[in-house]
């Protein structure tokens, strides 16, 4: 079954979208001489319809299908104008670049089936997908990432003074609340006084312990009950106006690295050391200096494909049939 799943995942052309027969019930688009099925589309969506039922109904359902289908549509109208424009282009080494498809395809055999062909195609044919169309949408998915990265990735240019500008302009954009860096040592408590008084003084021992120069997260490490005690109590770097009442006014009284008295919260008994502190305030621009790339990296990657695509549409020939209801 894993096998089958990282097989149907190597065949994605665009987001999300699911390896298995394509369901031929009707025509989604023409673009040029090709050919984009309601099955296709559908494939594409798949994935995404459970989580939205869970969110909506009825209309809304209906209208928010209707949605990541047409956006599912556009994806794969724009991966057949791309390859489109792959055959159109006289330079491109054309054989060098099937020759590298045929050595992904190889790696992909070798990777996930030992080398093993004939589990391979035994996968291919459970999954009723014939070899050639399983190749032909590895080939695409290959090609329209490679020529993405040509026409668009490439010739994304971000300026060290674009990103400071964006900085200096926006101040209340990088503004932080109060964050402090915790490690907690969690011990359940119980409804049974004898126990949970043996939990109390397990409790208490440990933050003897602790303030008697014991290593937290050692402690945290060995005594705590919490999801992070692997990781010695580390809870990392948080807003203190997200922390539970009880926690916050303990850890508004803490000077870094000191630990906290017992908290008894919910039954329960929590030691809290705290690892560091950071004002409010603006957030240094040093520490937001990646994102604000990151995030102009996106924007001009957007940019870019739509004017990319607004000319490869310019001379195709492209009609689209009305989307399914749900």
């Amino acid at each position: 079954m894993k096998q089958r799943v990282v097989l149907v995942l190597a065949l994605f052309i665009t987001r999300g979208m699911l390896a298995s027969t394509v369901t031929v019930d009707g025509v989604a688009a023409h673009v040029n001489d090709a050919v984009i099925t309601v099955g296709e589309v559908k494939e594409a969506i798949s994935p995404l319809i459970p989580q939205l039922r869970q969110v909506y109904a009825g209309a809304e359902l209906e209208g928010k299908v209707k949605e990541i289908y047409g956006e599912a549509l556009d994806d794969l109208i724009n991966a057949k104008l791309i390859m489109k424009a792959y055959e159109a282009d006289t330079k491109i080494n054309k054989e060098g670049v099937d020759k590298y498809v045929e050595k992904k395809v190889g790696d992909f055999i070798q990777d996930r089936f030992g080398g093993d062909r004939q589990e391979f195609l035994k996968a291919l044919r459970e999954e009723h997908m014939p070899m050639e169309e399983w190749r032909r949408r590895m080939r695409e998915r290959i090609i329209v990432g490679m020529m993405r990265s040509r026409e668009v990735e490439g010739k994304v240019v971000i300026s060290p003074r674009d990103v400071v500008q964006i900085y200096s302009q926006n101040p209340a954009h990088y503004q932080r609340e109060e964050q402090v860096s915790l490690r907690v040592l969690l011990i359940h408590g119980s409804t049974n006084e004898t126990e949970r008084s043996v939990r109390e003084a397990s409790a208490k021992a440990a933050r003897e312990k602790a303030a008697g120069g014991r290593d937290f997260a050692d402690l945290a490490r060995q005594l705590s009950e919490d999801g992070k005690a692997d990781k010695g109590g580390d809870w990392g770097w948080m807003e203190s106006r997200d922390l539970r009442p009880e926690l916050a006014v303990a850890v508004k009284g803490l000077k870094t690295n000191a630990v906290s008295e017992i908290i008894r919260m919910d039954g329960d008994f929590y030691l809290i050391k705290l690892e560091g502190r950071r004002d409010a305030g603006p957030i240094p621009f040093e520490e937001i200096r990646s994102s604000i790339e990151k995030e102009l990296r996106r924007k001009e990657i957007r940019r870019l494909t739509t004017v990319w695509m607004e000319q490869l549409k310019k001379d195709a020939y492209i009609q689209i049939v009305e989307a399914p209801g749900a």
